[in-house]
């Protein structure tokens, strides 16, 4: 059977669960290609291809983008005269199954598709029922058989082929993406983990599975060998560095002799002690993921959970200069039950911490999180809210804040970034800059900005070598932080 993946953009992060679930489907004798609707003809590659099944995966956000492309689905199949089996798979999906009969689809995936993908083009090779599969939910169904893939080392390795012949300017990136595990112990209320932890738990249901230091040394091997434009490895998963045992201990004495390439991999602050700090740095880490969220302690851990204090955070990020891991970190604005002077202390206690790269977000609520059900319930968002308009790029979808301090918000959010490197004195421009109407050339400059911080300073080197090749990924870049808007619709 010909499956066609169908994502919404392609950015320098790959698409691990596409590429594995293309692996999967050649692996089973099936062909598979990859459209980005952002970047290719949809139509096109419909009569080009001419696909049986059409696996769409989404945010919540691409929803619309989503609708446009089914419908464009649809007239193929009708002009064609055949069955095209549509399904949608990804967070969207899971958390909001009820998109199955909003979009009139024919099925959606809820949770990982690893074990669904094969026994589904199975029976629809061979006009068998669908009843049963597991993850799958179809229309007039309540519920369906939830399972999790518990032995990650018997997965094939994601397809880059699939990625590299969709989009063959991302071959010339150095920078590659891996998961040594799935899943997330962790109960940040602002994450969907907690939730979908949730919805798997049960008797058999590992929710914690890691690769074994073999099998992921051996994808690595595989890809540096494959693909030699590889310059830096970026570690995709929720957490990659849990505590240090014996997984660790393992991997950071071969990784450094069988692969020797830098790699970015996230932590958290209570993770990075010293000896974890010396030993990533010797396997060859160069730079990490480490948020701090809110610049309150009350905040951060009665709100967001988060378990950490004011000094634990310091001196995560004082370990991490000693180490010269480059830490990129995030701080939410806007967080439910703050006001913008709460807003400003995040900002200055960012700028006291000093990460390599510091980034800012607007609070972006994820259906069915605890933060989101605790913004509805303190009256500061609309229960009814378009969760498909949202980015944490623009403004603040809470209500509890006025159009004048949104704007401030939107200001600061795009100013951070450039004010927590500025001597001292210049920090008494930064509250009357935030009440200028200039948020679109503020906009312009945190865009350039988070670009030149990422190229430096978190994957340095890793980018094309070629005058061309540099051009196109700058601009690539620019225009997903400064245009986010531009996916919403296709080019049929």
């Amino acid at each position: 059977m010909r499956v066609l993946f169908v994502v919404a953009d392609l950015f320098f992060s790959e698409p691990l669960g596409v590429m594995l679930l293309g692996a999967i489907a050649r692996q089973h004798g099936h062909q598979a290609r990859l459209v980005a609707l952002s970047r290719h003809r949809l139509s096109g590659m419909l009569r080009e291809f001419d696909p049986d099944v059409v696996a769409y995966s989404a945010m919540t956000p691409d929803e619309h983008l989503i609708a446009q492309a089914d419908a464009v689905v649809r007239r193929h199949a009708q002009w064609r005269g055949k069955k095209v089996f549509r399904i949608l798979g990804g967070p969207h999906a899971t958390f909001f199954p009820e998109v199955l009969g909003k979009l009139d689809l024919d099925a959606v995936c809820i949770g990982e598709g690893d074990l669904l993908l094969p026994r589904l083009l199975a029976a629809l090779e061979n006009d068998r029922p669908l009843e049963g599969i597991p993850n799958l939910l179809l229309p007039g169904q309540g519920d369906c058989v939830k399972e999790l893939p518990q032995d990650l080392d018997a997965i094939p390795f994601p397809d880059r082929t699939l990625l590299y012949q969709a989009d063959p300017d991302l071959q010339a990136q150095g920078i590659r993406s891996f998961l040594s595990q799935r899943g997330c112990p962790h109960r940040c209320t602002y994450c969907f983990n907690h939730a979908y932890n949730m919805l798997f738990k049960g008797p058999g249901h590992k929710l914690l599975r890691r690769r074994s230091v073999d099998n992921l040394i051996a994808e690595l091997r595989e890809v540096k060998d494959r693909f030699p434009t590889m310059r830096f490895v970026r570690f995709a998963d929720d957490v990659f560095v849990l505590r240090q045992d014996a997984w660790l201990e393992e991997f950071v004495v071969r990784y450094p002799r069988e692969v020797g390439v830098p790699f970015y991999c996230l932590i958290r602050c209570n993770a990075l002690t010293d000896e974890v700090g010396r030993i990533l740095q010797q396997a060859g880490c160069r730079s990490i993921s480490m948020s701090i969220e809110s610049g309150s302690e009350e905040v951060r851990n009665k709100v967001l959970h988060r378990k950490m204090n004011d000094d634990m955070v310091r001196g995560a990020f004082a370990i991490a200069r000693k180490y010269r891991l480059n830490a990129y970190a995030n701080t939410i604005l806007g967080i439910p039950g703050t006001t913008l002077a709460d807003d400003y202390r995040s900002f200055l206690f960012a700028r006291e911490v000093a990460p390599a790269f510091p980034t800012f977000s607007i609070f972006s609520p994820f259906p069915k999180t605890p933060l989101t059900n605790h913004a509805i319930a303190i009256g500061a968002l609309d229960p009814q809210v378009d969760y498909a308009t949202i980015t944490s790029y623009e403004s603040s979808a809470l209500t509890s804040y006025s159009p004048e301090e949104k704007r401030q918000q939107t200001n600061l959010l795009y100013l951070s970034q450039i004010f927590c490197l500025v001597p001292g004195f210049m920090l008494h421009a930064l509250p009357w800059l935030l009440k200028l109407p200039l948020s679109r050339f503020y906009r312009l400059l945190y865009s350039l900005s988070y670009t030149w911080f990422a190229s430096s300073r978190i994957f340095p080197g890793a980018g094309p070598r070629d005058v061309r090749g540099i051009a196109k990924a700058v601009l690539r870049s620019i225009k997903a932080i400064y245009f986010p808007n531009d996916k919403r619709r296709i080019s049929e």
